[in-house]
């Protein structure tokens, strides 16, 4: 009799299909919009329709975090076929909960991220962290996780905490300037309150995404031992692979126009 996990898997076959065909239409336009920096402005000087102009300034708004959710949806469901529904959703709550908790932490205390504040385009906020960034290191540190999993299948916990570490360290490194001075995600404070906001992350905030990717990866365990050695799913590698192009490619644009 087939289990519980492989029929869910069988059942999620054709929705998994579509959401990612749909990820990878919604990355093509992110690319665009972030490498040549489309914006409301640019939509005035281009399209003289005002209802046409509305509605597309509208699609803009949400893209990032519409983007951000079609992500994190196919590597949450990638992990429901690979480790099975409930160690899928374990997961995904230490993940959240590690995000959030050091998120709110640094927006209260300034530490470790520095005096951090997040700006309107990651969606509704829990607190002063906004559901976007949740969901977007959620991507990075999973998909990161069965990156280094597809890659060296027999790597130990210990190794498989800094693989994932290294990559978010190195995605932080890519994604900071894109984020803050692009995008508008988030700034910090400046060290008065008349002085203005900085957009160039602390050197402690790469490390700190870091060492939370670390320790996370620390308690996300397989229940089967076996199953850890096994083929991961392309799926959460590809999703990180576009990410970090489309980054790379919007910070080598934005410095050569500048």
């Amino acid at each position: 009799m087939p289990s519980r996990n492989s029929s869910l898997a069988r059942g999620l076959e054709p929705f998994i299909s579509g959401l990612w065909i749909f990820f990878v239409l919604a990355s093509l336009l992110v690319a665009a919009v972030w490498a040549f920096g489309i914006g409301e402005g640019s939509l005035e000087r281009s399209i003289s329709n005002t209802d046409l102009r509305v509605t597309l300034a509208w699609l803009l708004t949400h893209m990032d975090l519409a983007w951000i959710t079609l992500a994190a949806a196919n590597v949450y469901l990638a992990l429901t076929r690979s480790v099975g529904l409930d160690t899928a959703r374990r997961w995904g709550l230490i993940t959240l909960g590690g995000v959030v908790a050091m998120a709110w932490l640094s927006a209260v205390t300034g530490f470790p991220l520095g005096p951090i504040r997040y700006g309107t385009p990651l969606g509704l906020k829990l607190g002063p962290v906004p559901l976007g960034l949740a969901l977007l290191w959620f991507t990075i540190i999973l998909s990161a996780r069965e990156t280094v999993l597809r890659f060296f299948p027999r790597v130990p916990q210990g190794g498989l905490a800094a693989g994932v570490g290294l990559v978010a360290l190195l995605t932080d490194l890519n994604l900071e300037s894109v984020a803050a001075k692009w995008r508008g995600f988030w700034f910090w404070r400046g060290g008065g309150p008349t002085e203005p906001p900085v957009f160039d992350a602390p050197l402690t905030s790469h490390f700190a995404w870091g060492i939370l990717a670390i320790l996370v990866t620390f308690f996300l365990r397989e229940s089967n031992v076996v199953s850890t050695a096994q083929k991961r799913l392309w799926q959460p590698t590809a999703t990180l692979a576009i990410f970090e192009g489309i980054l790379l490619l919007t910070n080598v644009t934005h410095r050569l126009s500048h």
